[in-house]
């Protein structure tokens, strides 16, 4: 009957391992899903946040640059670069707005930044009837109208900065709930494969202890 007890304890070993194995392979794959899950977020730090907030950095210098060729040119009477100064940041605020569309855009991200190019198109019209006005006295009405315009700009900018910030604690606040998950498994991982490692002991020794129990053969010795 020595051989009964023997398979006994060895299924229930067995079974013991087959569970460490399954605890093994869920545990890798939960840490490859967190793996994924923190490279997507950290190419969406890069790419949706920090590219756009240097986006919004560069148009808010392009913002002011304009604002100062209109001051000049009004308060000064320097007209001599405006119009080739106008042009050149218009080109760049245009390719950068392309560039931020590309992005994965947020609806709130999606709705400043169509109404910061609507209001950007409407400061070009302005900028060209301001030209056309410039030295005349129509030119302080003009010059009103583009004012509220660089306001309203740079407030959709400001906007959309907060906005930014906002998503980064997002991001952040989300692969620290994912490292909190990865950290709670991995010890739970842990004291399963202990408290299973101790089972297999005592199945062991219990094993050892039944075989003695079975009476010797004298006439073996």
């Amino acid at each position: 009957m020595r051989w009964v007890y023997s398979v006994k304890h060895k299924t229930k070993a067995a079974l013991l391992l087959a569970v460490v194995m399954v605890l093994v392979l869920a545990k890798n794959t939960l840490d490859n899903k967190t793996v994924t899950k923190l490279g997507s977020s950290f190419a969406t730090v890069y790419e949706d946040r920090l590219l756009v907030e240097s986006y919004i950095y560069q148009l808010s210098g392009h913002l002011y640059q304009k604002k100062m060729l209109v001051d000049n040119s009004f308060y000064a009477g320097n007209d001599g670069k405006l119009a080739s100064g106008l042009q050149e940041n218009n080109k760049a605020i245009a390719t950068l707005l392309t560039e931020f569309g590309k992005t994965e855009l947020t609806h709130a991200e999606a709705r400043y930044l169509a109404a910061f190019n609507q209001n950007h198109q409407a400061l070009q019209a302005l900028e060209n009837q301001y030209l056309q006005q410039v030295g005349g006295e129509a030119a302080q009405p003009a010059k009103q109208k583009l004012d509220a315009k660089f306001q309203l700009a740079t407030n959709y900018l400001n906007h959309l900065s907060r906005i930014q910030v906002a998503e980064g604690k997002r991001l952040n606040d989300s692969t620290k709930q994912m490292m909190a998950g990865s950290e709670v498994l991995t010890q739970l991982a842990f004291v399963l494969v202990i408290s299973i490692g101790i089972m297999i002991q005592v199945l062991i020794f219990a094993s050892k202890s039944k075989f003695s129990k079975f009476p010797q053969n004298p006439m073996l010795n």
